[in-house]
Protein backbone atom coordinates (compact mmCIF):
# COMPACT_ATOMS: atom_id res chain seq x y z
CA UNK A 1 0.00 0.00 0.00
CA UNK A 2 2.73 2.28 0.56
CA UNK A 3 4.47 1.96 -3.30
CA UNK A 4 0.77 2.74 -4.44
CA UNK A 5 0.46 6.03 -2.26
CA UNK A 6 4.06 7.26 -3.52
CA UNK A 7 3.89 5.92 -7.01
CA UNK A 8 -0.31 5.86 -8.02
CA UNK A 9 -1.55 8.64 -5.50
CA UNK A 10 -3.18 10.89 -8.30
CA UNK A 11 -5.26 7.37 -9.03
CA UNK A 12 -6.86 7.92 -5.88
CA UNK A 13 -7.88 11.25 -5.82
CA UNK A 14 -11.18 9.79 -7.67
CA UNK A 15 -13.71 7.37 -7.93
CA UNK A 16 -12.09 4.62 -10.38
CA UNK A 17 -12.70 0.91 -11.31
CA UNK A 18 -10.66 -1.53 -12.75
CA UNK A 19 -10.71 -4.78 -15.31
CA UNK A 20 -9.56 -7.09 -12.91
CA UNK A 21 -9.71 -8.51 -9.14
CA UNK A 22 -8.27 -6.31 -6.34
CA UNK A 23 -7.80 -7.35 -2.73
CA UNK A 24 -7.18 -4.80 -0.06
CA UNK A 25 -5.89 -5.66 3.36
CA UNK A 26 -5.28 -2.79 5.93
CA UNK A 27 -2.88 -3.60 8.48
CA UNK A 28 -2.20 -0.16 10.29
CA UNK A 29 -3.51 3.13 9.84
CA UNK A 30 -7.17 4.49 9.40
CA UNK A 31 -9.56 6.48 7.22
CA UNK A 32 -12.97 5.48 4.82
CA UNK A 33 -13.05 3.66 1.61
CA UNK A 34 -16.08 4.50 -0.83
CA UNK A 35 -17.04 1.36 -3.15
CA UNK A 36 -20.06 1.24 -5.43
CA UNK A 37 -20.16 5.48 -4.46
CA UNK A 38 -21.11 4.03 -0.51
CA UNK A 39 -18.53 4.88 2.60
CA UNK A 40 -17.16 2.36 4.59
CA UNK A 41 -15.01 3.16 7.51
CA UNK A 42 -11.41 1.69 7.17
CA UNK A 43 -9.30 0.33 10.68
CA UNK A 44 -6.88 -2.34 10.54
CA UNK A 45 -7.80 -5.77 9.92
CA UNK A 46 -10.37 -4.38 7.07
CA UNK A 47 -9.84 -6.78 4.27
CA UNK A 48 -11.71 -5.51 1.09
CA UNK A 49 -12.49 -8.10 -2.01
CA UNK A 50 -13.29 -5.83 -5.55
CA UNK A 51 -14.39 -7.12 -8.50
CA UNK A 52 -14.11 -5.95 -11.51
CA UNK A 53 -15.94 -2.89 -12.28
CA UNK A 54 -16.72 -1.77 -8.90
CA UNK A 55 -15.81 1.78 -8.34
CA UNK A 56 -13.80 2.30 -5.38
CA UNK A 57 -11.82 5.54 -3.72
CA UNK A 58 -9.57 4.61 -0.51
CA UNK A 59 -8.65 7.58 1.39
CA UNK A 60 -6.35 6.94 4.08
CA UNK A 61 -6.01 9.61 7.39
CA UNK A 62 -2.07 10.05 7.36
CA UNK A 63 0.88 7.00 7.38
CA UNK A 64 -0.91 3.07 6.82
CA UNK A 65 0.63 0.16 5.86
CA UNK A 66 -1.11 -3.22 4.35
CA UNK A 67 -1.42 -5.07 0.69
CA UNK A 68 -2.65 -5.03 -2.03
CA UNK A 69 -3.07 -7.79 -4.44
CA UNK A 70 -4.79 -7.77 -8.09
CA UNK A 71 -5.55 -10.33 -10.89
CA UNK A 72 -7.03 -10.44 -13.85
CA UNK A 73 -9.81 -13.05 -14.38
CA UNK A 74 -8.14 -14.81 -17.46
CA UNK A 75 -4.89 -15.63 -15.05
CA UNK A 76 -6.83 -17.30 -12.76
CA UNK A 77 -10.19 -18.35 -13.85
CA UNK A 78 -8.31 -20.89 -16.34
CA UNK A 79 -11.32 -23.37 -16.08
CA UNK A 80 -14.61 -23.50 -14.91
CA UNK A 81 -13.33 -25.37 -11.51
CA UNK A 82 -11.11 -22.27 -11.21
CA UNK A 83 -14.06 -20.17 -12.29
CA UNK A 84 -16.50 -22.20 -9.21
CA UNK A 85 -13.83 -21.87 -7.09
CA UNK A 86 -13.37 -18.37 -7.04
CA UNK A 87 -17.71 -18.16 -6.69
CA UNK A 88 -17.96 -20.68 -3.71
CA UNK A 89 -15.29 -18.96 -1.95
CA UNK A 90 -17.29 -15.88 -1.33
CA UNK A 91 -15.36 -13.22 -1.47
CA UNK A 92 -16.30 -12.10 -4.18
CA UNK A 93 -19.55 -10.25 -6.31
CA UNK A 94 -21.26 -10.08 -3.03
CA UNK A 95 -22.80 -6.37 -5.03
CA UNK A 96 -26.42 -6.48 -3.03
CA UNK A 97 -24.61 -6.99 0.44
CA UNK A 98 -21.02 -5.79 -0.51
CA UNK A 99 -19.47 -5.45 3.08
CA UNK A 100 -15.52 -5.81 4.19
CA UNK A 101 -14.70 -8.43 6.08
CA UNK A 102 -12.29 -7.81 9.21
CA UNK A 103 -9.46 -10.72 10.62
CA UNK A 104 -7.50 -9.94 13.91
CA UNK A 105 -3.95 -8.49 13.89
CA UNK A 106 -2.90 -11.96 15.79
CA UNK A 107 -4.19 -13.92 12.96
CA UNK A 108 -2.71 -11.79 10.20
CA UNK A 109 0.24 -14.16 10.08
CA UNK A 110 -2.85 -17.08 8.72
CA UNK A 111 -2.55 -14.89 5.42
CA UNK A 112 0.27 -12.74 5.22
CA UNK A 113 2.94 -16.52 4.17
CA UNK A 114 0.88 -16.21 1.11
CA UNK A 115 1.15 -12.97 0.43
CA UNK A 116 4.17 -13.24 0.99
CA UNK A 117 5.29 -15.87 -1.25
CA UNK A 118 3.24 -14.31 -4.26
CA UNK A 119 5.60 -11.18 -3.89
CA UNK A 120 8.63 -13.02 -4.30
CA UNK A 121 7.16 -15.45 -7.16
CA UNK A 122 6.56 -12.47 -8.92
CA UNK A 123 10.02 -10.80 -8.41
CA UNK A 124 11.11 -13.50 -9.67
CA UNK A 125 11.64 -14.95 -13.59
CA UNK A 126 12.37 -19.01 -13.17
CA UNK A 127 10.65 -21.72 -15.02
CA UNK A 128 7.00 -21.57 -14.31
CA UNK A 129 6.70 -18.77 -12.61
CA UNK A 130 2.53 -18.02 -13.72
CA UNK A 131 1.80 -21.37 -12.42
CA UNK A 132 3.44 -20.96 -9.00
CA UNK A 133 1.50 -17.63 -8.77
CA UNK A 134 -1.63 -19.42 -9.72
CA UNK A 135 -0.86 -21.77 -7.06
CA UNK A 136 0.28 -19.47 -4.42
CA UNK A 137 -3.13 -17.52 -5.22
CA UNK A 138 -5.63 -20.16 -4.88
CA UNK A 139 -3.91 -20.94 -1.48
CA UNK A 140 -4.19 -17.41 -0.34
CA UNK A 141 -7.94 -17.29 -1.42
CA UNK A 142 -8.67 -20.50 0.11
CA UNK A 143 -7.25 -19.40 3.35
CA UNK A 144 -9.09 -16.39 3.13
CA UNK A 145 -12.45 -17.88 3.23
CA UNK A 146 -11.23 -19.73 5.78
CA UNK A 147 -9.78 -17.16 7.93
CA UNK A 148 -12.79 -15.01 7.84
CA UNK A 149 -14.73 -17.78 10.06
CA UNK A 150 -18.05 -16.85 10.13
CA UNK A 151 -18.29 -13.62 8.01
CA UNK A 152 -17.37 -16.38 4.61
CA UNK A 153 -18.73 -19.99 4.70
CA UNK A 154 -16.43 -22.88 4.31
CA UNK A 155 -16.75 -24.59 0.90
CA UNK A 156 -17.08 -27.64 3.00
CA UNK A 157 -19.80 -26.33 4.78
CA UNK A 158 -22.07 -24.59 2.59
CA UNK A 159 -25.37 -26.18 1.84
CA UNK A 160 -26.72 -26.65 -1.73
CA UNK A 161 -28.69 -23.14 -1.70
CA UNK A 162 -25.69 -21.41 -0.92
CA UNK A 163 -23.82 -22.46 -3.70
CA UNK A 164 -26.80 -22.40 -6.00
CA UNK A 165 -27.11 -18.50 -5.16
CA UNK A 166 -23.88 -18.13 -5.35
CA UNK A 167 -23.91 -18.94 -8.72
CA UNK A 168 -26.97 -16.85 -9.25
CA UNK A 169 -25.23 -13.70 -8.22
CA UNK A 170 -22.36 -14.72 -10.77
CA UNK A 171 -24.17 -15.13 -13.41
CA UNK A 172 -26.65 -12.13 -12.81
CA UNK A 173 -23.17 -9.86 -12.84
CA UNK A 174 -22.43 -11.38 -16.15
CA UNK A 175 -26.01 -11.54 -17.67
CA UNK A 176 -28.22 -8.30 -16.45
CA UNK A 177 -28.36 -6.21 -19.84
CA UNK A 178 -29.76 -9.35 -21.55
CA UNK A 179 -31.59 -11.39 -18.88
CA UNK A 180 -34.15 -9.34 -17.00
CA UNK A 181 -36.46 -12.26 -15.61
CA UNK A 182 -35.79 -14.72 -12.84
CA UNK A 183 -37.25 -17.77 -15.00
CA UNK A 184 -34.17 -16.98 -17.86
CA UNK A 185 -31.83 -17.24 -14.47
CA UNK A 186 -33.75 -20.18 -13.55
CA UNK A 187 -33.70 -22.09 -16.94
CA UNK A 188 -29.91 -21.67 -16.81
CA UNK A 189 -29.61 -22.84 -13.26
CA UNK A 190 -31.76 -25.93 -13.74
CA UNK A 191 -34.29 -25.20 -11.06
CA UNK A 192 -37.87 -23.42 -11.07
CA UNK A 193 -38.43 -19.69 -10.89
CA UNK A 194 -40.18 -20.53 -7.61
CA UNK A 195 -37.49 -22.70 -5.88
CA UNK A 196 -34.88 -19.88 -7.15
CA UNK A 197 -36.53 -17.30 -5.52
CA UNK A 198 -37.36 -18.46 -2.37
CA UNK A 199 -33.46 -19.99 -1.75
CA UNK A 200 -32.34 -16.52 -2.61
CA UNK A 201 -34.36 -15.02 -0.32
CA UNK A 202 -33.44 -17.23 2.06
CA UNK A 203 -29.91 -16.87 2.12
CA UNK A 204 -29.61 -13.31 1.41
CA UNK A 205 -32.90 -11.77 2.50
CA UNK A 206 -34.00 -10.43 -0.68
CA UNK A 207 -35.75 -12.02 -3.81
CA UNK A 208 -33.60 -13.23 -7.07
CA UNK A 209 -35.73 -9.97 -8.75
CA UNK A 210 -34.37 -7.60 -6.50
CA UNK A 211 -30.35 -8.63 -7.32
CA UNK A 212 -31.39 -7.92 -10.70
CA UNK A 213 -32.95 -4.88 -10.46
CA UNK A 214 -30.31 -3.98 -8.22
CA UNK A 215 -27.71 -5.10 -10.73
CA UNK A 216 -29.00 -2.56 -13.19
CA UNK A 217 -29.51 0.01 -11.08
CA UNK A 218 -25.40 0.02 -9.72
CA UNK A 219 -24.68 -0.23 -13.50
CA UNK A 220 -26.85 2.79 -14.31
CA UNK A 221 -25.10 4.58 -11.30
CA UNK A 222 -21.80 3.91 -12.32
CA UNK A 223 -22.42 4.84 -15.45
CA UNK A 224 -23.76 8.16 -14.44
CA UNK A 225 -20.46 9.27 -12.77
CA UNK A 226 -18.37 7.39 -15.15
CA UNK A 227 -18.11 8.93 -19.09
CA UNK A 228 -20.70 10.80 -20.67
CA UNK A 229 -23.11 8.40 -22.54
CA UNK A 230 -26.72 9.63 -22.87
CA UNK A 231 -29.47 8.22 -20.78
CA UNK A 232 -31.12 7.03 -23.95
CA UNK A 233 -27.81 5.31 -25.20
CA UNK A 234 -27.44 3.59 -21.20
CA UNK A 235 -31.51 2.31 -21.75
CA UNK A 236 -30.41 1.11 -24.73
CA UNK A 237 -27.61 -1.01 -23.16
CA UNK A 238 -29.48 -2.08 -20.32
CA UNK A 239 -31.87 -3.85 -22.18
CA UNK A 240 -35.04 -0.93 -21.92
CA UNK A 241 -37.40 -0.25 -24.92
CA UNK A 242 -36.96 3.57 -24.44
CA UNK A 243 -35.40 6.48 -22.63
CA UNK A 244 -38.86 7.13 -20.93
CA UNK A 245 -38.98 3.44 -19.36
CA UNK A 246 -35.65 3.72 -17.93
CA UNK A 247 -35.76 6.92 -16.71
CA UNK A 248 -39.25 5.83 -14.56
CA UNK A 249 -37.71 2.75 -13.38
CA UNK A 250 -34.64 4.64 -12.10
CA UNK A 251 -36.61 6.83 -10.31
CA UNK A 252 -38.62 4.75 -8.89
CA UNK A 253 -35.50 2.76 -7.36
CA UNK A 254 -33.37 5.55 -6.24
CA UNK A 255 -35.29 8.71 -5.92
CA UNK A 256 -33.80 10.62 -8.43
CA UNK A 257 -34.28 10.67 -12.30
CA UNK A 258 -31.10 9.64 -13.85
CA UNK A 259 -29.99 13.67 -14.65
CA UNK A 260 -30.44 14.50 -10.93
CA UNK A 261 -28.75 11.49 -9.85
CA UNK A 262 -25.73 12.56 -12.39
CA UNK A 263 -25.29 15.81 -11.17
CA UNK A 264 -25.11 15.19 -7.35
CA UNK A 265 -22.72 12.36 -7.69
CA UNK A 266 -20.25 14.15 -9.69
CA UNK A 267 -20.53 17.09 -7.29
CA UNK A 268 -20.19 14.50 -4.79
CA UNK A 269 -16.93 13.51 -6.18
CA UNK A 270 -15.62 16.83 -8.11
Amino acid sequence: MSWIASERHAQGEKPHRHNYYVVIGVTSGSGTHDVDFQQYDVKPGSWWFLSPGQAHQLHMDGPHEGWVLSFAPDFFCLSDSNREFLINSGLFQNLLDFKPFFIAPEQLDLLEPYLQSIQAEYLTRRPYREEMLRGWLQLFLGQAARSFGGQVPSVHETSRAVCMVRQFQDLVEREFSRKTKVAEYAEFLHVTPSHLNDSVKKVTGQPASEHIKQRVILEAKRRAYFGNTSAKEIAFDLGFEDEAHFSKYFKANTGQTFSEYRKTIRHQYA
